[in-house]
């Protein structure tokens, strides 16, 4: 994904921040339990929009600001420390928890008392949000998500088995859940209510158990059973849900209707079929749009494409449940199949359209979860204050636990001998597996919340529910617990089990198919490395460094290497190909393998003789000669004759061409994007180009030297405000960090222009004479840049200090060229996600430990500890213009010499 993409994945994904928080500034202070003061206890509060609690605690509505950004940053930290060092730990479930300590904190008046009342504010205003509006805000965004993510194909052949799954068996399992309420817990809940408790508990949510089917290579029957079963349960739960709710409510004798079984199938099939009809419609009207959104190659187009799907899915949801009164769950379901089986053609950039729904995704679920886990927290301790939770309700809560196991299995066992004969069959170990995946998560923990406001609201209206409000704490105790448990251990334990039912790949197989793509990455660096030695600020390289430091090539031989330079020429056009500096690494190699002097005569040796500057006189010889032949019909000059560009429109184009190799070299891994090098870089071609633009000569190097000064005067002014601590405590490693800038800018700084007047030369006519006087110039302009950086560090910098430099630079480059090509191998769906991570983290542990290595030079173990560049900057005044020279023009002599100012 390009930088411009990620930029737009980036930017709307803030946009659905901001909207969540507009949404609860506008209704959710508003309602929920814990209601505001009167409107004369607003006014009391001396500032408008201020309002004032029953406690008497100032509630602010910005406050609902915070919460997201907040917990969104948590998240980075707490997702960072699972990637990094916890990968077995579910990444909602440790929200979940995280969730569950702020509730604590916030029942104990922890922030008051520490004088966070902000923070106190907010998390008491996201506890109130309204129930539809948590539903409206939450489920559309996952619910798309997940339909966007269904194979056409497999989720068809499988629709039979899916709608068991879904609705004979969520009704089942509600009922006996039920039943375990009504029987079994000695709260005194009636059957409605249970009914109600059980529609909460039948929606799955394999959200960590799906990550893993992808990174195992699971079945694709099996995903589609897992990801098909909960897609569909979450829409039946939810009509379940609210069918049982309007029969509690009913009974309580205040609201809702009398929902007899009758009514109930007319309700189901209003809500299922309705539903289904608008969100068909809707995603109709989806595809319809994006038919019309069709420039494939205009990137604002391919925004718009996703804006419009995002608002139209909401839009989908809120006809659906609030205006037609059916279930706007499964118009979501509806209209996100409609969109993946017929709408992937009208798509402009798929990639676009699925990484800002997973955005979205990681985005609902991050806060949906500690939403959960900050209102259960808060509950346990309220409702121990109240007497209303114990010890014993704990052990009601793992029994709970293991009787939905039970239940669940019973289920799936019984309907096993219809779906292993239908649509896609299963097997045993399959449907094992998906009985143990039943985790509970972002559905029903947004069902509990609203049962939970929603019954808060009606209980403040009316003033007698107290009974029935109690009963919903203690629901809500049990679904999060629930939700906690399955997401621990069953979320945690599901590869073990998966590998243990064998519904993952063979080992074996995978470690032979593994072995087989090291042995192309090998190739792979040893082929970049070579090219690597094409450029000659490389020729010098310590080799055995690379070895020790990348163990892919340790065991690198001549012949190796002769094949690899064959391939190269092979496949490089012959007015194209360089030969490569070999003399360190055949000498090296020569040593290891044992080879004599003699036997490097031979024939089959001949290649790693070819001298590349003779190669590259006689290169150019030939150059001119087919340029003289060509000048008057190939050049774009030659077709510009009646109207040729100026010396400034060329100097223009000439910017522009550095710019992109810049752009190239990040690419390549030269340069990399979020360095303060590449900024300098690029920011040099900005004024450079504001400098062409009124009359100036090309010197983007003027401007480079002045951004390096400015790091030159903050070391400067930092070791006089340490007053030397700081350099005596770190000896060289400032010095050396700015010296080793200087050199990794000039590599830089001369490969950008060495290929800019390549090219140049080659679009105007190749040759310096057969180029305008306007091209000479600025080719002229640009070679004196050049010499004047060699000059610089030739005075400046000791060679063996290049060479250490240059060294490290190759190892980097080459990693990064590894960590890319195993990249490539994922895409291409020949590595799992696994196995893509652990190979990446090697490559990363290799870079990092390269970092602190020093490069043995002529004998030297560390060049680091042998320089002594403090006396480089004893006045602030003489800093030293910053050299960016040519590695192979160095000579021997002091590290620093007195360098006047430029």
């Amino acid at each position: 994904m390009d930088f411009a993409t990620s930029r737009s994945i980036g930017t709307t994904s803030c946009i659905i921040l901001l909207l969540l928080s507009v949404v609860l500034l506008l209704v959710g202070g508003s309602s929920g339990k814990g209601t505001v003061a009167s409107t004369e206890e607003a006014e009391v509060g001396g500032e408008m929009g201020v309002e004032i609690d029953e406690e008497g605690h100032e509630s602010h509505p910005y406050y609902a600001v915070l919460f997201p950004s907040f917990i969104l940053t948590l998240g980075v930290v707490v997702y960072y420390i699972l990637s990094r060092y916890l990968h077995f730990f579910p990444y909602t479930a440790i929200m979940f928890l995280l969730g569950t300590i702020l509730g604590i904190a916030s029942e104990y008046d922890i922030f008051d008392y520490s004088g966070l009342s902000y923070l106190d504010g907010t998390l008491a205003a996201w506890q109130n949000i309204d129930s539809e509006v948590l539903l409206l805000v939450f489920l559309p965004g996952l619910i798309f998500k997940d339909a966007l993510g269904q194979n056409p194909y497999l989720f068809t052949m499988g629709f039979g088995q899916l709608l068991i799954f879904a609705f004979p068996l969520v009704l089942a399992g509600t009922v006996l859940t039920a039943c375990i309420g009504y029987y079994i817990f000695p709260y005194g809940w009636s059957f409605p209510f249970c009914l109600v408790f059980g529609s909460i508990l039948s929606a799955t949510d394999p959200v960590a158990v799906a990550a893993l089917l992808e990174e195992v290579g699971a079945p694709p029957r099996l995903k589609t059973h897992v990801a098909g079963e909960s897609l569909l349960n979450d829409g039946a739960a939810i009509v379940f849900f609210f069918i049982f709710l309007e029969m509690f409510l009913y009974e309580s004798g205040h609201v809702g209707e009398n929902v007899d079984f009758a009514y109930g199938v007319k309700l189901f099939c209003q809500k299922a079929l309705g539903g289904a009809a608008i969100g068909i419609m809707f995603g109709g009207g989806i595809v319809f749009c994006l038919s019309y959104l069709n420039r494939k190659f205009g990137r604002e187009e391919n925004i718009v494409q996703v804006t419009a799907v995002l608002g139209m899915v909401y839009l989908d949801y809120y006809v659906a449940d609030l205006v037609c009164a059916t279930s706007g769950v499964i118009a979501t379901v509806a209209a996100g199949l409609i969109v993946k089986f017929f709408g992937r053609g009208s798509i402009n950039n798929m990639s676009l359209m699925d990484d800002f729904f997973s955005i979205t995704e990681h985005i609902l679920n991050t806060i949906l979860f500690t939403l959960g886990g900050l209102v259960w927290g808060a509950e346990i301790i309220r409702n121990q204050r109240e007497g209303n939770w114990s010890g014993k309700d704990w052990g009601y809560l793992i029994l709970l636990y293991v009787l939905l196991h039970v239940i669940r299995a019973f289920l799936f066992v019984s309907v096993y001998p219809i779906t292993s004969r239908i649509g896609l069959s299963t097997t045993w170990p399959e449907t094992c597996f998906q009985i143990y995946g039943g985790l509970r998560g972002a559905v029903g923990l947004a069902l509990a919340i609203a049962l939970e406001n929603e019954v808060g609201a009606i209980g403040d209206d009316v003033n007698t529910l107290e009974k029935e409000i109690s009963w919903v704490n203690q629901v809500y105790q049990m679904v999060g617990g629930i939700a906690l448990l399955t997401l621990v251990i069953n979320g945690s334990s599901a590869g073990p089990v998966l590998i243990w039912l064998g519904l993952a790949d063979s080992s074996e197989a995978r470690k032979k198919i593994i072995k087989a793509y090291q042995v192309l990455l090998r190739a792979e660096l040893v082929e970049s490395l070579v090219k690597l030695l094409t450029t000659e600020r490389f020729k010098h390289i310590d080799i055995a460094f690379i070895e020790n430091n990348i163990p892919l090539v340790s065991d690198l031989t001549l012949c190796q290497l002769v094949e690899t330079v064959e391939h190269l020429k092979d496949i490089t056009p012959s007015d194209k190909y360089c030969p490569p500096y070999l003399g360190n690494i055949v000498s090296h190699l020569q040593m290891k393998d044992g080879i004599t002097d003699d036997d490097m005569e031979l024939q089959t040796y001949e290649i790693l003789r070819d001298d590349p500057v003779t190669h590259a006189r006689k290169k150019q010889t030939e150059k001119r000669k087919m340029g003289r032949r060509t000048a008057t019909t190939s050049s774009i000059f030659a077709m510009m004759t009646d109207d040729p560009p100026s010396t400034k429109e060329l100097r223009l184009l000439f910017i522009s061409m550095l710019r992109a190799q810049y752009e190239k070299q990040i690419v390549e891994g030269l340069l990399t994007s979020q360095h303060g090098m590449t900024v300098a870089l690029q920011q040099s071609l900005e004024e450079a180009e504001a400098h062409v633009c009124n009359g100036g000569e090309l010197n983007d190097l003027h401007y480079l030297q002045k951004f390096h000064n400015i790091s030159l005067k903050l070391n400067k002014y930092l070791t006089k405000a340490s007053c030397g601590s700081f350099r005596r405590s770190k000896k060289n490693s400032v010095d050396e960090m700015i010296h080793k800038g200087w050199i990794l800018q000039e590599m830089a700084f001369g490969i950008a222009h060495e290929r800019a007047q390549e090219f140049f030369q080659e679009q105007f006519v190749g040759c310096d004479k057969d180029l305008s006087e306007a091209g000479k110039v600025v080719v002229a302009e640009s070679k004196k840049q050049m010499k004047e950086v060699a000059d610089d560090l030739n005075r400046n910098v000791n060679e063996e200090f290049v060479i250490r430099v240059s060294t490290h630079k190759c190892v980097e480059i080459l990693l990064n060229k590894g960590i890319k090509f195993i990249e490539s191998l994922s895409n291409n769906g020949l590595l799992k996600d696994s196995e893509t991570e652990e190979m990446v983290e090697e490559m990363v542990h290799l870079l990092n430990k390269t970092e602190k290595v020093g490069v043995n030079v002529q004998g030297k173990t560390d060049i680091s500890r042998e320089l002594d560049l403090s006396t480089l900057y004893e006045d602030v005044n003489k800093i030293p213009v910053a050299p960016f020279a040519n590695v192979n023009k160095h000579e021997k002599g002091p590290v620093v010499d007195t360098v006047e100012e430029h």
